[in-house]
């Protein structure tokens, strides 16, 4: 693309049939999406595309993109299994992530966004935090046939959630891993004073998701939010990033989300 470009989360449109939701992100103006691909949310669960062994479900799905005439920015992905459990689970997950290769093979995407969960109360924050860097450089090890990106997104409640140890996770991983950017994690904290102490981890992202937020609220209404728009398409230029800003309003606010394209737009972001 050679510059920054508009992308829509299918979660926007969560309230209707993934079909539809296409249909409705293209309505909308939107030339790119993000597929949502998070077990416990719709529309597409990655335990169902592997226990799919007739690929059905997968020709489905890159049927449904390519009638909408989309073009798909990342896959957004959350295992069934967390990252934090060990060698039965590593099973099940590999089993998912290369159906999820398969599907970004089909639907032409190049990007998998992989979330990380949430600390495991059952060994600590320190070993939860070391289960997720091993975790995320075994999917990196594994062998495959398609050339496609990894990324990890550091959001609330997981072993990443704060800009330092974000970072410090980007810094171990890349190249093999990159970060998934998304500053209302961030603006949510009230002990994240300014998405500036974020500005490090820039140099390590390949995509960006966006929504406006508030301390203490990771979604807010665009009139209620706290996040510097402006200032984050000039650090993503600042840093050299070229690519995806997707919109990824959850609960169908499709109102909020049209605002935030127009926000965008008038900041130069490309459609």
């Amino acid at each position: 693309m050679g510059d920054l470009y508009l992308s829509c989360s299918s979660c926007v449109e969560a309230h209707r049939p993934l079909a539809d939701a296409l249909a409705r992100i293209r309505e909308l103006g939107f030339a790119h999406v993000d597929l949502f691909a998070i077990e416990s949310m719709e529309h597409i669960h990655p335990s169902q595309l592997a226990a799919d062994s007739s690929g059905r479900l997968i020709r489905t799905i890159a049927d449904a993109v390519a009638a909408a005439g989309l073009a798909v920015s990342s896959l957004n992905c959350g295992f069934s299994v967390p990252f934090t459990d060990t060698a039965p689970a590593r099973a099940q997950m590999e089993r998912e992530y290369r159906a999820l290769l398969e599907l970004a093979h089909a639907v032409g995407c190049s990007l998998l966004t992989i979330g990380i969960g949430s600390y495991d109360d059952r060994v600590g924050r320190v070993e939860s935090f070391d289960r997720v860097l091993a975790g995320l450089k075994w999917l990196a090890a594994l062998p495959t046939e398609s050339p496609v990106r990894l990324s990890f997104e550091p959001h609330i409640g997981s072993p990443a959630e704060k800009p330092a140890d974000a970072l410090y996770l980007a810094r171990r991983l890349w190249p093999e891993v990159a970060v998934t950017y998304d500053p209302s994690h961030f603006v949510m904290q009230p002990d994240v004073a300014s998405l500036a102490q974020t500005e490090p981890l820039l140099q390590y992202t390949v995509h960006v998701h966006v929504r406006n937020a508030a301390p203490g609220r990771m979604q807010t209404p665009m009139a209620e939010g706290a996040v510097d728009f402006a200032w984050l398409v000039d650090a993503l230029r600042r840093r050299g990033y070229a690519g995806a800003l997707a919109i990824e309003y959850l609960d169908g606010a499709e109102d909020d989300a049209l605002k935030l394209r127009e926000l965008l737009l008038a900041l130069g972001v490309g459609g």
